[in-house]
């Protein structure tokens, strides 16, 4: 058994085709993450302009049982990351070793900890499945085998959970004196004008820097990354998607949300023209949304700029979807999982499961 380092075109093709490999016979799998392997493989990211990777496959006797990527990104210069992990069930010797390489090259580069299972940035993935492998994934969160959190068994656990809520018991009327009050404090939310996309991501990219910068794993984006990664979905996405705050017309926090793309796609394939024509003509279900994102500067939290997202949300989404899956959100978050417990009332419930993973050094 040994782990290869890959470079050669026909090396990359292998890389990527191998996660057909893992999930051939699931039924529920679809292709969220190939296109952004294949930016980060092919070292086409604006990503890599402060990071190195190290894309790896792990060969027995000619047989790919495992492939991932070492990253380390010069703005979290203390971690080496394992990113964009697939293996298959009995490789577990395989995943040793990958554990124990990272060790070393950690080591060599005076790096203090090693990441299991987060992909780069947040906002690209982060974390394995850990329950509902019965069901097929919403868009934008991970999913992989049953079998993958048992590789880590000896590794730091970091816990994540979505949360659920049913549309027809959501009810923002018993909100409307404080959003009322909210409005009159000089708050006003908009959806974004996506005719001028460079400058709203700009104001995306200063929002996720100001609110995101202690969350754990962080590190500040710059807006050439986020328009790199919104770029391909811009034909899918409508200026609702994204929601501003503004407090006496300045930026204060965002909401990201989007429909359950998935739903338009068959086993193992991912957003293309099919799903766009299908999208755009109405053809197909799609009854659920994620929301991806919700933040507000630190200055501006518990101002309750939150519930004008949702009113403003609700007013788009109430008589198109029955559900929204909202996260992940991490164990320690006490703040943004207390606005999950807040909302038991309106039957949003804690749902899936993610787990990533450390070793220090």
């Amino acid at each position: 058994m040994k782990l290869r380092y890959i470079s050669s075109k026909e090396e990359i093709k292998k890389f990527i085709g191998f996660t057909k490999e893992v999930y051939k016979d699931d039924p529920l799998y679809r292709d969220a993450m190939s296109s952004i392997v294949q930016a980060f493989i092919t070292k086409k990211t604006a990503y890599l302009e402060h990071a190195k990777v190290y894309p790896f496959c792990v060969e027995k006797n000619n047989e790919m049982l495992a492939r991932a990527a070492y990253i380390i990104d010069y703005k979290q210069e203390d971690m080496l990351m394992v990113s964009f992990f697939e293996a298959k069930r009995d490789a577990q010797k395989a995943v040793d070793l990958i554990i124990s390489e990272a060790k070393k090259l950690a080591a060599k580069k005076c790096l203090k900890k090693i990441v299991i299972g987060l992909d780069a940035h947040l906002n690209y993935g982060v974390g394995f499945l850990a329950s509902h492998f019965n069901e097929i994934p919403t868009f934008g969160l991970a999913y992989n085998p049953d079998y993958y959190p048992a590789f880590f068994s000896g590794c730091k656990e970091y816990n994540f959970s979505s949360f659920l809520v049913e549309m027809d018991k959501f009810d923002m009327e018993k909100e409307r004196s404080i959003l009322k009050r909210i409005k009159q404090k000089g708050f006003t939310f908009r959806f974004a004008d996506l005719s001028r996309l460079d400058r709203e991501i700009g104001i995306y990219t200063y929002l996720n820097n100001l609110c995101f910068h202690d969350h754990l794993w962080w590190a500040d984006r710059t807006v050439k990354e986020d328009l790199e990664l919104f770029y391909p979905f811009r034909w899918f996405l409508k200026g609702e998607n994204l929601i501003f705050a503004e407090k006496d017309g300045q930026p204060i926090g965002m909401m990201l949300w989007y429909p359950d793309f998935n739903q338009l796609l068959p086993q193992g394939k991912g957003l293309g023209l099919k799903a766009l024509a299908q999208y755009k003509l109405g053809l197909g279900k799609i009854d659920r949304f994620k929301i991806a994102e919700i933040a507000v500067s630190q200055k501006h939290q518990g101002s309750g700029a939150v519930l004008g997202f949702f009113d403003l949300l609700y007013s788009v989404v109430k008589d198109k979807y029955t559900s929204c899956e909202a996260g992940w959100v991490e164990e320690n978050n006490i703040k943004s999982r207390g606005l999950g417990i807040r909302w038991e009332d309106f039957g949003c419930q804690e749902y899936k499961k993610y787990k990533a993973y450390e070793v220090r050094i």
